[in-house]
């Protein structure tokens, strides 16, 4: 099986190409520039060093949220537009999911966190052990004291992964003594892990790969934009 990996979620962008459960390919990018400049230069970059053509994959694969809501547009209409004129087959991936999926192999309960601005985050927890990564929660916006209350119940050690992991330790290492951060070489999101967990899911069931059109953005807030619309309209009621 061969799907391409695509990712930019947040301020970085990669950008996977996988082979029978390889990854033969990756293609990153932190230069600045919005992903609209430089994403589908990357789609071309590591399909070109893998020897793959657009046409010989067999799903395209993306992580569709939350995180930035310009970032998760951008590359989720990138992908719907390869894989619709080709009728390729798309998958949706989370991406907390493709955050915690480094720590698959640890005995912890990764905690994966993004940045979502006024001392909250996105997130989700994984039980990780024995090869196996097991979703404990699903993908929520909670303030990190809130995140910090539910944690402590935990007896296993925790390990906060993704951009926001640095921002919650500091709140939590003194509420938390089994609090950790990962690694800054695996913190990060990955298209690499996208890919890896789309072929996961599609051998799992067929049906998690969907059609282009059905592909959509999960963002699980609105935008700052339509929260001040909406306060406005509240006001003004």
């Amino acid at each position: 099986m061969r799907i391409l990996g695509v990712e930019s979620s947040a301020t970085s962008a990669s950008v996977a190409v996988l082979c029978e459960g390889k990854v033969v390919s990756l293609s990153y990018s932190n230069t600045g520039l919005t992903h609209s400049q430089t994403l589908m230069q990357m789609v071309e970059d590591a399909l070109l060093r893998a020897g793959v053509n657009i046409s010989e994959v067999d799903a395209i694969a993306v992580s569709n949220g939350p995180g930035s809501f310009t970032g998760i547009r951008i590359g989720v209409s990138a992908v719907k537009g390869l894989a619709e004129p080709l009728n390729k087959m798309c998958v949706g991936v989370s991406t907390l999911e493709a955050i915690a999926k480094p720590l698959e192999n640890t005995d912890v309960l990764a905690v994966a966190v993004m940045d979502a601005r006024c001392m909250q985050v996105y997130t989700a927890s994984f039980d990780c052990g024995n090869g196996t990564i097991k979703r404990v929660s699903e993908d929520e916006a909670i303030s990190i004291e809130e995140l910090t209350n539910r944690l402590k119940s935990v007896k296993k050690k925790i390990v906060l992964i993704g951009d926001g992991a640095l921002l919650c330790y500091n709140k939590m290492k003194d509420s938390l003594e089994n609090v950790s951060v990962a690694s800054a070489s695996i913190r990060y999101q990955s298209a690499a892990s996208v890919a890896l967990i789309a072929e996961e899911l599609i051998l799992k069931d067929e049906k998690n790969a969907v059609s282009p059109e059905a592909l959509l953005p999960e963002y699980l807030r609105l935008s700052q934009a339509e929260r001040e619309l909406k306060k406005k309209q509240e006001n003004n009621v």
